[in-house]
């Protein structure tokens, strides 16, 4: 069955080493981008914001603001060049987006528009650090998005061997690609960039090989929110394999009622970790909602966990319970976001992708995981249980 995963976007939200206020400044000349416009996106701390430039003549664009400690920044344009439309005004395919990182240190960056992805980017020992990765990777990254832009132009099925072979090329650079970085972080432990490639990397390592190289890393940065977030996920492969007791936790619910997981040993639950932004989540609900009327009278209950993208609370709150009456969920519910700092169950629970399901015994003991949709495992493991 082909399985459907949305990656985690909090891969992406990342730690600094300060939380102290500091101004930045990128001075940015990009060939052929003169009226169009360019993009900051700072990420910070869990935070992230978008910033314009602050000036902008013709090919030339300087940026200038504050932000907290290290930041990660991913440059985008409104070029055309910046994606591919699979149909004009509707689908579209994103190219690479540029990063670097700001310090104190000044920033300068030379490109093109038809490749910004590929721009030069200096200042500051960090962004050398990530000179050397690039310097490795990128041509990697632009064969990849030349051939993904190929293969999308491609009719099926006429074109379904030459797409297959492209899509060979396509994964075995990425392969090479994690272990380019891979090396990397093994000669870099006291990188910033190192924890920032960890976390994203996360499900490409086997979690003996990732705590190892945690291990070594300095303390500085197991002391930074990424790092801390990466200790979490490896103790959450750990604590929710197969046969594990599942994490305990306590979140309101849809009446703002404090809800404790433990609640329910006794009964056979699926904790259903979901978002309404998640399309394959919400497509599955229909399926999920058949199995819950046909074994809850059995003991069978849900706990759907949600983590919804906003990092307003009030907002996030408006997004689940929306999503929960539009869809007509009859199960429990919790929402992830309350107090999410002092407790993270997508950390705690390792979850990298939604949707992601655990069945639990009577005990409380993980039974059964699925990541994405499109199986028939989680009806196979009712059945069992049940006898139908």
């Amino acid at each position: 069955m082909k399985k459907t995963t949305i990656t985690l976007a909090s891969s992406l939200l990342l730690a600094s080493f300060s939380f102290a206020q500091q101004k930045y400044s990128i001075k940015a000349d990009i060939k052929g981008e003169a009226g169009y416009m360019l993009r900051a996106t700072l990420v910070t701390d869990n935070h992230k914001k978008t910033d314009t430039a602050s000036m902008h003549e013709g090919d030339h664009f300087e940026f200038s603001g504050e932000h907290a400690g290290t930041s990660l920044v991913m440059m985008s344009s409104t070029h055309p060049s910046a994606k591919y439309e699979y149909v004009k005004g509707g689908m579209f395919m994103p190219a690479p987006s540029l990063e670097f990182f700001i310090t104190d240190k000044p920033i300068t960056i030379t490109g093109d528009a038809n490749e910004l992805y590929m721009a030069k980017v200096s200042g500051g020992k960090i962004n050398d650090e990530f000179n050397t990765l690039k310097e490795k990777t990128l041509p990697l990254v632009k064969k990849t998005w030349e051939l993904r832009q190929q293969m999308a132009k491609m009719k099926a099925p006429a074109d379904s061997n030459a797409r297959k072979a492209i899509l060979a090329e396509v994964q075995a650079n990425g392969k090479e690609i994690d272990n380019i970085q891979k090396e990397w972080i093994t000669k870099h432990t006291k990188s910033f960039v190192s924890v920032i490639l960890m976390i994203r990397m996360f499900d490409s390592y086997p979690i003996d090989e990732i705590e190892k190289v945690y291990n070594k890393l300095s303390v500085d940065l197991k002391a930074t929110a990424t790092g801390k977030e990466l200790a979490e996920r490896i103790k959450g492969v750990r604590t929710t394999a197969i046969g594990s007791k599942a994490p305990n936790f306590t979140k309101p619910d849809l009446n703002g009622n404090p809800f404790t997981l433990s609640s329910l040993q006794g009964k056979y639950v699926l904790v259903d970790f979901w978002g309404s932004w998640c399309g394959p989540c919400r497509a599955g609900n229909p399926h999920l909602k058949a199995l819950f009327e046909k074994y809850k009278s059995k003991g069978f209950e849900i706990i759907g966990v949600a983590n919804e993208k906003s990092e307003n609370l009030e907002d996030a709150k408006k997004a689940w319970q929306g999503a929960v009456k539009t869809d007509g969920l009859p199960w429990l519910h919790v929402l992830n976001n309350y107090e999410k700092s002092q407790s993270d169950l997508v950390a705690s629970y390792a979850v990298s992708g939604f949707p992601t399901k655990l069945l639990l015994d009577k005990t409380g003991k993980i039974i059964y995981k699925e990541v994405g949709t499109g199986g028939d495992g989680l009806d196979k493991e009712l059945q069992k249980i049940f006898g139908e």
